[in-house]
């Protein structure tokens, strides 16, 4: 499968797969919903913000611009920054900083959407209550 038609889930298996990891542990260790990768996995979605944030942080050495977008390494070295580990010429990192803008908007509107969602969620909630 070569990297364009790769989603994150796809890639997230592969690191997965690297650590020798399966969906429950990866679950259980970075503190995720239960099911919530295998769902992913069999539906091809996208992983939400928050999970992809949970992820990352619980695995410091997982290069984040490789799980969103597939470019560079999988993994960060010990003494490298992110931006160290994916060297491109200055048309691709011209390229790399639309991509990083892009999936910032993308992850700024997802969580709005999300915010906004939990506001109406818990309103219906308490109306039905009463």
């Amino acid at each position: 499968m070569n990297t364009k038609t790769k989603f994150t889930i796809d890639r997230l298996v592969e690191f997965m797969d690297f650590k020798c990891l399966n969906d429950n542990q990866i679950t259980k260790i970075a503190g995720l919903s239960i099911g919530l990768i295998g769902r992913a996995r069999k539906n091809k979605s996208g992983l939400h913000t928050d999970t992809i944030e949970k992820i990352l942080i619980t695995f410091p050495e997982l290069n984040p611009t490789w799980l969103l977008t597939g470019k560079g390494k999988m993994l960060i070295m010990d003494n490298q920054s992110v931006d160290d580990n994916n060297k491109y010429s200055e048309t691709s990192n011209s390229e790399e900083s639309k991509d990083k803008d892009f999936l910032f908007e993308v992850f700024s509107a997802q969580k709005e959407i999300i915010h906004s969602l939990k506001k109406k969620f818990f309103k219906t909630e308490e109306s039905l209550k009463k």
